[in-house]
């Protein structure tokens, strides 16, 4: 399934939602799928007596209806028992977002070099990192692996590829036993779409790796951010250019 990738690095697929097509975020991020209030007005929705209760990554309560998928389909693949949400956003083209869930039994690869999905890719003999599943009760889902900072530092990040591309932050309680000094960032209060507003430090961090030194970036830009919810949230493409995510196993299997 090809998809294209907007300036900031987020991954836009097509996809029927209730025999609608609509442009959507591929976002490891999001725990659930979730569509914007213009698109929803094009569909058909089945509410159920159902709601979810999230939290954004800055800490704002998300308390969501839940709605039944009566089609979802990908790449004329059809996926059974799908659930979503709507939220009063406007992103321009992009109707809203695809999350994890669909795939818990089928291994999702994000190929950045063609630009294309595949399911089901075989990962025989391929390197990986293993993730941590975060499964809130079958309504969401997140995954999340261990990094360390550098060289000092054991962290659990949540990989989210809806936040585009070389996005790397952390939770600002996360400066004192690195020994950084506030003093030395650039401090930048930020509003986010639902207005709570949160600092970030931003700076340079030295070193970041996967706990199995698969992967490492250097010298890399960075936000302690204070109220983040995990100890840290990245992009997903400093991983590899081929990417396979098999939550039954899992791991993410790195082919290149």
């Amino acid at each position: 399934m090809p998809f294209t990738m907007n300036t900031s690095g987020h991954i836009i697929i097509k996809a029927k939602i209730n025999n609608v097509e609509g442009d959507f975020i591929l976002d490891t991020g999001a725990g659930l799928n979730a569509i914007f209030t213009k698109f929803s007005q094009k569909l058909k929705n089945e509410k159920t007596g159902n709601f979810f209760v999230g939290h954004r990554a800055t800490g704002e309560e998300l308390n969501l209806d839940l709605y039944n998928a009566t089609g979802f389909e990908m790449n004329n693949r059809k996926f059974k028992d799908q659930q979503y949400a709507i939220v009063d956003l406007d992103f321009g083209d992009i109707d809203g977002i695809i999350s994890l869930q669909p795939f818990i039994n089928t291994p999702l690869t994000i190929d950045y070099l063609n630009k294309k999905i595949v399911f089901d890719k075989a990962t025989k003999n391929e390197k990986s990192i293993d993730i941590q599943i975060a499964d809130y009760a079958g309504r969401a889902l997140d995954i999340f692996t261990y990094i360390k900072l550098n060289n000092t530092l054991k962290i659990q990040t949540l990989l989210d590829s809806g936040a585009g591309k070389k996005s790397f932050w952390f939770s600002s309680k996360l400066m004192e036993p690195l020994t950084l000094d506030k003093a030395d960032f650039k401090v930048v209060p930020v509003k986010s779409d639902f207005k709570k507003e949160n600092n970030y430090y931003i700076g340079k961090l030295s070193k970041l790796n996967t706990v199995n030194n698969l992967r490492r970036v250097e010298g890399l830009d960075v936000a302690f951010v204070d109220g983040l919810i995990y100890e840290g949230k990245t992009s997903i493409d400093w991983l590899g250019n081929v990417l396979t995510i098999d939550i039954a196993k899992k791991k993410i299997f790195i082919a290149e």
